[in-house]
């Protein structure tokens, strides 16, 4: 019996061994470019029916590989964005941006021309807002006091800290990949809720500080502006959780994105400037920072302090050395 099974074992075990190296350098063995995206909720796709595909980023990747720029080579995807995700947690220790330096490097030492890491994308800012709002923070009982304000400035500082050490170590570690940051949308415009005013304020601080670091000419990052886009659009494009994006709405982040690759204007669908036929689609119950009741009086103090004479659109720039 022994010498019956024996031959067919080895050369199973042949086999194993022989396909184990293809395994082991299957993911960087392909001939396509890549897109790599990194962020919070927003480029993981929470709001929208599937994140994987209905998703901003999922769309974008799809369109772009139909793209006559990609039509011949492909274009593969490796989406690193997780929910709640702040600008500080991108640069924690094995976070998103050491894993999307670590995929750069891997492609452009593998020996394959044509696989590198072409594009990178990145939306990321809100949960630095949000996590004013968390535990005792200052801005929960007096939005309009010192300590609240300096706790603001400090965020935006923090903020630009961030964006400028995400972009300059991507853009160092991959000098020829085109990179795209995404600016934040108010998710109240047109909602007609009293927090759509105050929101608006909120989001737009943070905006400058988005808008200043891809402005930045040593990281050569070029800005996607969603928020525009979104004005007016809470009822048609905004889920149910009155936060993220609907499957429509991510079509239109993904249009904003698209566009700017392919170096044109934004054009928006036709069917997506009607009125909603159907109701929003369910948000996935997914927690993050800032979540809950605080977010919404977050949202509410926050302005008020801002209102109060606590606009830091010039802290920032003067930081940036641009006043």
């Amino acid at each position: 019996m022994g010498s019956r099974v024996l031959p067919p074992l080895a050369a199973f075990l042949f086999l194993a061994l022989a396909l184990c190296p293809l395994t082991a350098g299957q993911a960087h063995a392909q001939t396509s470019p890549e897109y790599v995206a990194l962020g919070d909720s927003l480029a993981f796709g929470v709001g929208a029916g599937t994140p994987e595909t209905q998703g901003y980023v999922g769309l974008a990747a799809a369109a772009l590989r139909e793209d006559t720029r990609f039509a011949a080579s492909g274009l593969e995807l490796d989406n690193l964005a997780v929910p709640g995700a702040t600008s500080a947690d991108l640069l924690e220790d094995g976070g998103q941006l050491d894993k999307a330096l670590a995929e750069i490097a891997a492609r452009a030492g593998d020996g394959v021309d044509g696989n590198e890491v072409t594009l990178i994308s990145v939306i990321i800012g809100g949960n630095d807002l949000l996590a004013l709002g968390e535990g005792d923070a200052p801005c929960l009982t007096d939005a309009a006091g010192k300590v609240c304000q300096d706790a603001l400035a400090a965020m935006l500082g923090e903020l630009n800290t961030n964006m400028s050490e995400l972009l300059g170590r991507l853009r160092e570690a991959a000098p020829a990949a085109e990179i795209y940051v995404s600016n934040l949308f108010n998710p109240y415009s047109g909602s007609g809720d009293p927090l759509e005013i105050v929101a608006s304020i909120g989001v737009q601080q943070v905006n400058g500080v988005i808008g200043a670091a891809a402005a930045a000419p040593e990281f050569r990052a070029k800005l996607v502006p969603v928020y525009d886009l979104f004005q007016g659009r809470a009822k048609q494009w905004i889920a149910s959780d009155h936060i993220h994006p609907n499957n429509n709405g991510y079509r239109v982040m993904a249009e904003a994105l698209e566009a700017a690759v392919e170096g044109r204007p934004v054009s928006v669908p036709a069917d997506l400037l009607n009125p909603p036929t159907d109701p929003p689609v369910a948000a996935p119950v997914i927690t993050q920072k800032g979540g809950g009741v605080d977010t919404i009086v977050l949202l509410i103090a926050l302005p008020v302090a801002f209102l109060a004479g606590a606009f830091l659109s010039a802290t920032y720039f003067v930081m940036r050395g641009r006043s």
